[in-house]
């Protein structure tokens, strides 16, 4: 149904505006005596181009005002439901570590797909590296300096994002300040991007064959957390919320495009 009233949108202008500006269809049907030969086809053409000036001015502009406010609406309640998912977690982690000023940001990671690579790869029969992208959205995390910040996947891993992708399950490192430049394999801009974090917890989104297609990290780089002393809590806190943001903002974990 709704297909057919997208083509009547599109057809109706068009429709009206070939007739305004052609009159063979109108001779012809007065030629097969289906039309009087006093039809006045001046007057029917101006009809033609109003309608369509009308229909396209108003309709259309009223549909689309309409579609703007229905996408207002709904990224109003998009934000809404981040806002209870970061308070959610927020409060949660604030009493498990003590801490009622207790900050942290909650980041996402979603694969990159490189065209470029993708094209190389199949004309050279080789496997493409496998790499998720950060995905920094309000008010879950600020676009930082964490922005554009990447790790490989596959087929040699980085970082946590990494870990938790090879195993399907729930990674953390309490002590970064003093293991994320050694054991990560991370490079340059990746420690430069994330030197400062204390900790970090990192959830593999799954799909329905419980495979990994994002992942989503908290960290924080002013409040301490001590992960090992309350794991089965922050296991059940974080598992909560990846299902409940894979089912409620499934948008979130959509990949994102490169060319090259």
């Amino acid at each position: 149904m709704r297909i057919i009233k997208y083509i009547f949108d599109i057809a109706v202008p068009a429709v009206c505006t070939y007739l305004a500006s052609d009159d063979a269809v109108i001779k012809w049907l007065i030629r097969r005596n289906l039309l009087s030969g006093n039809f006045n086809i001046l007057l029917f053409q101006r009809v033609c181009l109003l309608v369509s000036v009308l229909f396209t001015t108003f309709i259309l502009n009223i549909k689309i005002m309409h579609y703007e406010h229905n996408e207002e609406r709904q990224n109003k309640e998009i934000a809404g439901l981040y806002n209870v998912i970061k308070q959610f977690a927020q409060s949660n982690l604030a009493a498990i570590s003590n801490n009622n000023n207790f900050t942290f940001d909650l980041r996402i990671f979603v694969p990159e797909i490189n065209i470029f690579k993708l094209v190389t790869a199949f004309l050279t029969r080789r496997k493409a590296e496998r790499w998720f992208v950060i995905r920094n959205i309000e008010p879950f995390a600020k676009r930082d300096i964490t922005e554009h910040l990447r790790f490989r996947v596959e087929p040699e891993i980085q970082g946590l994002v990494g870990a938790a992708y090879e195993r399907g399950a729930i990674v953390y490192d309490e002590a970064l300040s003093i293991t994320n430049s050694t054991e990560y394999s991370l490079d340059k801009s990746q420690l430069s991007r994330t030197a400062k974090l204390l900790w970090s917890i990192c959830v593999p989104i799954l799909d329905e064959n419980n495979k990994v297609f994002a992942v989503m990290a908290f960290d924080s780089d002013s409040s301490p957390l001590n992960i090992s002393s309350n794991k089965e809590e922050i296991r059940t806190l974080t598992n909560t919320l990846a299902i409940m943001m894979r089912d409620s903002v499934p948008e979130m974990f959509k990949p994102k495009w490169r060319i090259k």
